[in-house]
């Protein structure tokens, strides 16, 4: 069943297209949206598999900390999503539109800051809480599969390079031989 967004693309202008992270593992391109029960591979156990899904627990428990704490707060905490929805000007949304990653030890403590240059820097870094040991365990997941998509795109590069390199057989003997 198609939906209006790819019936009349045009009205909602370009939407990015995610895929599904299982399936990708196995070579295969599955559009995410509405796929989640029809995946051939939500039940696989191989450890690229595992590693996606070990992503979405933690997610999953760093939501759960920020929702605990949030009851004890009264105001939420200043983010990126906050700063874009109360921007007005046209130009300040067009700025909110380019990645401007922040650092996610800062903004689990309800600080905003950029990332760029901010590694040596943050107040955070030698924070143990469990947001921060959350936060560390992610990154690490994050870094192993966006290892394994750099490496799966290398050897599929590699793979259509082979394929459209021409044979080049020769009848002739070599000078050498």
């Amino acid at each position: 069943m198609m939906n209006i967004e790819e019936i009349l693309p045009e009205l909602f202008g370009e939407k990015r297209v995610y895929y599904c992270q299982r399936c990708l593992n196995h070579g295969l391109r599955e559009k995410r949206k509405n796929h989640k029960l029809s995946c051939s591979f939500r039940f696989c156990q191989c450890s690229n598999c595992i590693m996606v899904e070990r992503r979405r627990q933690l997610n999953s428990r760093l939501m759960q900390i920020e929702g605990s704490q949030e009851d004890k707060k009264t105001s939420p905490p200043l983010t990126t999503l906050t700063m874009a929805l109360t921007t007005s000007s046209e130009e300040d949304q067009m700025e909110c539109t380019k990645r401007r990653p922040n650092c996610q030890r800062c903004a689990q403590h309800s600080v905003v800051n950029r990332l760029k240059g901010h590694k040596r820097a943050c107040p955070f870094r030698d924070c143990f809480c469990a947001k921060c040991q959350v936060v560390v365990e992610r990154q690490k997941l994050m870094a192993d599969q966006i290892k394994l998509r750099r490496r799966q795109k290398r050897e599929k590069n590699n793979l259509n390079s082979e394929r459209e390199a021409p044979m080049t057989h020769s009848l002739t003997p070599s000078p050498t031989g």
